[in-house]
């Protein structure tokens, strides 16, 4: 197996333990939404899934370390990073196993928000109509 590949394995392997399913699935569709909705937030598609695996590893507490500053006499918490190919093979696999259905549910919301806006546009017009 390719080292990165194992690297990505290990850190998926490490998710699954302390987080239930739901949360990764729900953290995924939500980012797949909000690319829909607001690309201009995602430079490129490597960007997007770049987030897309911080977003997923920062669910879990194994991901994050603290420190102690004794300049400010606080606790400090950073996120450990992974290698960035291992980065980039996890966030190609969770498009593929979960961007189909990313993209579906926000075209369903933006059907539904365009819908919702017909609706109100229809009765702006009802009330011109009575003036």
């Amino acid at each position: 197996m390719v080292r990165y590949e194992r690297i990505a394995a290990h850190a998926i392997v490490t998710l699954g333990e302390p987080l239930e399913p739901r949360e990764v699935i729900h953290t995924v569709l939500a980012m797949f939404m909000m690319q829909q909705d607001q690309p201009h937030r995602f430079p490129s598609d490597a960007g997007f899934r770049m987030q897309l695996v911080r977003r997923v590893r920062g669910l879990a507490e194994v991901n994050a370390g603290e420190w102690y500053d004794h300049k400010t006499g606080k606790t400090k918490r950073v996120y450990k990073d992974l290698a960035p190919k291992a980065a980039v093979i996890i966030g190609q696999w969770l498009a593929e196993a979960f961007g189909g259905a990313g993209i579906h549910l926000a075209k369903l919301e933006e059907r539904d928000r365009q819908k919702q806006q017909d609706e109100v546009n229809a009765l702006h017009e009802a009330l011109k109509g009575l003036e």
